[in-house]
């Protein structure tokens, strides 16, 4: 099958006809708007309005490409090539996770709760960049540094770095290498911030397709023997790296949050704190050093 006419009445139909069994209905709605806003720079209300407009054959290429992806439940982000994250645009690719709404709310919390002139703010596994852009955006003055194990996920944090106009220090390097802490690029921090990898593998069978088969497993998940595994050595990092006082942030797994404060607390952080999501889940810690 393919789309009757070049029309975005026929467009629209053959959207909902192909993917009505796949994707919810307000969530299909959402997939379409975000498609022809950039395709065709239509917004939601202009769609309605402009039923018997036609769109280039090279339009209506990726409007059949992107139905094909869809029905093998890519997710849009990387059919788009970008998403949104804390009023900024990422590009994205299949090599960094898709920014998400929790990481959100622990750079919310990071920016409301640092209004020192300056601080120095490291963040470990960057992936797309997403969590230290957002926060030099909102905190200019700070000096931004950023670690990941993976270059291909560090060309994508430059690219989107220089996409929002931002200059952040971005180093290749493994925080399980007990040597990391020796590089030279590599100094004393007012903060430190991480969203590592915490899902356990034996919760794999609890996750939607799209993201077991689309996103970097290297960036999702840890050993089951091992779940707090990047905490404990982040934790240990973080120990010789912050300044007095200095402030250590988390993102975490839920099902492992009084395991993760007490792992914290064990190692004479202070003040550790674990926060609640929107969806009343604890997925953020913040701590002392």
């Amino acid at each position: 099958m393919k789309i009757a006419s070049n029309k975005i009445k026929d467009i629209l139909r053959f959207f909902r006809d192909e993917l009505k069994d796949a994707y919810p209905p307000e969530e299909l709605d959402s997939i379409i708007t975000y498609c022809f806003e950039d395709y065709l720079h239509l917004k939601r209300s202009a769609i309605s309005t402009n039923q018997e407009t036609t769109v280039s054959e090279s339009e209506l290429l990726k409007f059949n490409d992107a139905i094909k992806e869809l029905k093998k439940f890519k997710p849009l982000q990387y059919i788009l090539g970008e998403a949104n994250f804390y009023g900024l645009k990422f590009y994205v690719n299949e090599h960094v996770l898709i920014p998400r709404p929790e990481t959100e709310e622990l750079v919310h919390f990071i920016i409301h709760d640092n209004k020192m002139n300056a601080p120095a703010i490291l963040d470990i596994g960057t992936g797309s960049g997403c969590i230290p852009i957002a926060l030099k955006k909102n905190i200019p003055s700070a000096v931004v540094s950023s670690i990941d194990v993976s270059e291909k996920a560090l060309n994508v944090a430059n690219r989107n770095a220089k996409k929002n106009d931002v200059e952040i220090l971005f180093i290749l390097r493994d925080i399980l290498d007990p040597l990391a802490i020796l590089d030279q690029q590599l100094l004393k921090y007012d903060i430190i911030v991480s969203n590592p990898p915490y899902i356990c593998n034996a919760e794999k069978n609890k996750m939607d397709k799209n993201v077991l088969d689309y996103e970097p497993h290297l960036a999702l998940f840890v050993n089951d023997n091992d779940p707090l595994l990047f905490y404990n050595v982040i934790c240990d990092f973080a120990l010789k790296m912050l300044k007095t006082n200095g402030k250590l942030y988390f993102e975490i797994n839920q099902s492992l949050a009084s395991e993760t404060k007490d792992l914290l607390e064990s190692k004479g952080f202070k003040n550790v704190e674990l926060i609640k999501d929107l969806s009343n889940n604890y997925r953020i810690l913040r701590s002392n050093s």
